[in-house]
């Protein structure tokens, strides 16, 4: 498929956020892994995913560039919305954006990731700008995601990813991952159970959608 958004921004931090491209397709992996450290080995996104990915939907793939070196980086998929129960397989097409609908009038934002060493700079942010900027350009909806709820292991033994959840909404937790999104214009919308193996996040996630006329 042709790329015709063609998204590239020079950030004030010397930073380039853009399209991903065949070339940066081993740097996208090995940043998965650090980002993802907890994620089961068969629910990571691989080089030939990655690969995959520019193939079949090319303008919703981000990455951030520090000269060559892979930052930051997004992976989308142009779907309906998903608001009943759901795996990270389901949802990202068993990896390979099999589930590509271009029909579909939501952006489902399949994971985000910022090197450790670069967080704090405002690049989570700039992702999600970029993918609300391509939900305009192609008319959307909207953008949603599955926030993993990365806080939740320090309480897991005395905390059920239900309560934890229930105090997320409440506003009496912070959560590392689900927070930010929240402050970043994201509603959440309900505890998606069994969505990951991974035991940071106690296997659970948190539906989030973001509506077209929401500015970043």
């Amino acid at each position: 498929m042709v790329n015709t958004f063609l998204y590239k921004k020079q950030l004030q931090n010397g930073y380039i956020i853009k399209n991903s491209e065949p070339e940066n397709a081993e740097g996208l992996a090995a940043l998965q892994k650090i980002v993802f450290p907890k994620l089961a080995e068969n629910e990571l996104f691989t080089k030939e995913h990655y690969l995959k990915h520019m193939e079949v939907f090319p303008e919703g793939q981000f990455v951030i560039l520090d000269g060559d070196k892979v930052i930051g980086m997004s992976t989308t998929v142009r779907s309906p919305l998903l608001t009943q129960s759901h795996t990270f397989l389901e949802s990202s097409g068993n990896l390979k954006l099999d589930n590509y609908d271009p029909e579909g009038d939501w952006l489902s934002g399949l994971d985000v990731g910022v090197d450790p060493k670069y967080r704090g700079k405002g690049l989570g942010k700039e992702i999600y700008r970029a993918r609300q900027e391509l939900v305009n350009y192609l008319g959307l909806k909207g953008q949603f995601t599955v926030g993993m709820i990365n806080g939740y292991h320090k309480v897991r033994d005395h905390m059920t990813p239900q309560e934890y959840f229930d105090k997320l909404v409440k506003g009496e937790i912070n959560d590392p991952t689900v927070s930010i999104q929240r402050r970043i214009g994201f509603k959440i919308r309900k505890l998606i159970q069994d969505y990951c193996v991974d035991e940071t996040c106690g296997n659970c996630g948190v539906l989030l959608t973001m509506d077209a006329d929401h500015k970043i």
